[in-house]
């Protein structure tokens, strides 16, 4: 049960990392990496919705819809030729009260922990595939503030 509040409540720490990982920083996701201006410590103090890479690089969402793909207009940028303009988004869903996840027409397809979908929603500690790209999806304290 403590961990379902502090998940509802988040952590405290010493120290506080001030947005590191927002969509605003407009860092760019070089060939299925994570954002090369976050830290790994730096993402772990931001509550919100944490992307980790294969190479261990994370990127922290505080907001929804995300967009994910090789274009540089989306939140998440795959420079992975495998990987569409515009792969999929990443939004919350009020009637199944969670985050999803949507595939948007991609060559590639999504997967989730190896199995093929279109539409599924996003557990805590899934592995997402996007084309050739893999991340881990965390939910580290996302409160939906209501539509968007």
């Amino acid at each position: 049960m403590m961990a379902r509040i502090s998940r509802l409540f988040g952590r405290k720490d010493d120290d506080q990392s001030s947005g590191a990982g927002s969509p605003e920083d407009g860092g760019q996701v070089p060939a299925g990496m994570g954002a090369a201006e976050d830290t790994p410590d730096a993402s772990d103090l931001v509550f919100g919705l944490k992307f980790t890479f294969e190479a261990g690089e994370s990127k922290t969402f505080t907001t929804l819809p995300i967009s994910i793909g090789r274009s540089e207009q989306n939140d998440i940028v795959l420079g992975d030729k495998s990987v569409s303009a515009f792969h999929a988004r990443i939004y919350y869903d009020e009637r199944v009260r969670g985050v999803c996840i949507v595939d948007s027409d991609s060559l590639n397809g999504i997967f989730i922990n190896d199995r093929p979908t279109r539409r599924n929603m996003l557990q805590d500690g899934v592995k997402v595939r996007l084309g050739n790209v893999s991340l881990v999806f965390r939910d580290t304290g996302y409160i939906h503030s209501g539509s968007d």
